[in-house]
């Protein structure tokens, strides 16, 4: 995953995210953004005008990788799943995931044939059979 060092360049620099808004000629809630390291996507026209912003502040040529880095640690899953695969960000599937730890295992015994479902009736039926209803 790519990261955002812009608030570390500011700093160095001792320049304000405010007056790169105004260098740059862009919303300041983009700068700020870009500054927290908010900014997921990366739009080149925005880097551009970053870019050229820093350099009319700073006298200096100012390069991507002195804004932009990447983060290893963050590109390798963070945290997996009790079934022992990354989070898929979908709830229900991250779910049974942790809950169900050997749903994975089960449904390839399911796909190769091994097992097989059972009819839900069929279940509520041996269920009162053993009740005697």
């Amino acid at each position: 995953m790519m990261r955002w060092k812009l608030r570390q360049y500011l700093d160095k620099n001792e320049l304000s995210a405010y007056a790169l808004t105004k260098a740059a000629d862009l919303a300041p809630n983009t700068v700020y953004a870009l500054a927290r390291g908010d900014q997921r996507r990366l739009d080149l026209e925005v880097l551009d005008k970053v870019l050229t912003g820093l350099e009319k502040l700073t006298g200096e040529s100012v390069d991507v990788a002195d804004l932009l880095e990447r983060d290893r640690v963050a590109a390798a899953p963070d945290k997996l799943t009790a079934a022992g695969v990354p989070y898929t960000g979908d709830p229900e599937t991250d779910w049974w995931l942790d809950n169900q730890p050997d749903i994975l295992e089960r449904i390839r015994k399911l796909e190769a044939g091994e097992s097989k479902l059972i009819p839900w009736e069929q279940v509520k039926a041996e269920q009162r059979a053993k009740r005697g209803l």
